[in-house]
């Protein structure tokens, strides 16, 4: 599957095997199992990875416990796939790394790795249903970190969303102004930033001093982080304004990069896919991490 895509320069059957091929051929990337005999995959990425010159390193697994995904992002992965999903992440999981990104099995990952982390982060799914439940889960562990929570979405995912956190014990409503927890509408956000087809960047950034104002208003600024969740950007998009889009995107980069926030921008596959071929990379590019 693989050579279809990779030079595959060689092949091991268990962890010390895996750092000798390592060592003869120096590969770029190492796509290792975790359950193997001898030295296990953690193990092996350790070793592989521990003086920092090293291959990347994506563990494929059978293993989708949150545990298990831990250990392999502390061990030096720099991305994860179940092999359940092998067919459709492990492919793309392997270009990203290479072009220096995280790939993790859900964005919860990366708060259990590091629940103090900041950046620019993406969620792209092809089921709105299973998008909703894990996200449900994503933004019920960021409450629990202690963020503040914003929410730009469609009233479907905003109705969603706050009946996930209900599950979770948390009361909100889809409207927002819920204590740390607020849900605003993609469509309002996205035409407030707008001006003659392209974002302006001043009002863009009225946008995200807004959400800077609101974190520090929470909890008389005791709130370290913000975490954004965002599919604003999807109508662009999906009408084919590309250069718009990914304009918004690397000025969220640029005027977000001193804020304590965790930015995570969601896609339904759909609208990535449907542009030339090049468009799922350079999209990935504005960020560092994907889902």
């Amino acid at each position: 599957m693989l050579a279809f895509d990779f030079d595959v320069a060689a092949l091991a059957t268990d962890g010390e095997q895996a750092i000798e091929e390592s060592r003869r051929v120096e590969p770029d990337i190492v796509v290792l199992d975790i359950t193997m005999p001898g030295l296990d995959g953690f193990q092996a990425a350790r070793e592989l990875t521990r003086n920092g010159s090293g291959p990347r390193v994506v563990f494929l697994t059978m293993h989708d416990a949150e545990e298990f995904i831990v250990e392999g992002f502390r061990s030096g992965g720099q991305g994860y796939v179940v092999k359940t999903r092998v067919h459709e992440d492990l492919v793309r999981a392997m270009h990203r790394v290479l072009a220096g990104q995280l790939f993790v099995p859900t964005l919860k990952s990366l708060l259990l790795v590091d629940d103090t982390c900041c950046g620019h982060a993406a969620q792209i799914y092809s089921d709105e249903e299973g998008f909703i439940d894990s996200m449900g889960d994503f933004i019920d562990t960021a409450l629990r970190c202690g963020d503040a929570v914003s929410v730009v979405a469609r009233p479907s995912v905003r109705a969603g969303l706050a009946e996930q956190l209900q599950d979770h014990g948390w009361s909100v409503c889809d409207s927002g102004g819920c204590g740390r927890y607020r849900a605003v509408d993609a469509a309002d956000t996205l035409s407030s930033i707008m001006q003659d087809g392209c974002p302006a960047v001043d009002r863009l950034a009225r946008v995200i001093d807004d959400l800077e104002a609101t974190r520090v208003s929470c909890a008389q600024g005791k709130i370290k982080r913000h975490t954004v969740v965002g599919e604003m950007l999807v109508p662009l998009f999906e009408s084919g304004n590309v250069a718009a889009g990914m304009e918004v995107e690397r000025l969220w980069n640029t005027l977000t990069q001193e804020r304590p926030f965790l930015t995570v921008c969601c896609y339904p596959a759909s609208s990535v896919d449907a542009e030339s071929g090049d468009m799922y990379p350079r999209l990935c590019a504005q960020h560092w991490a994907l889902a």
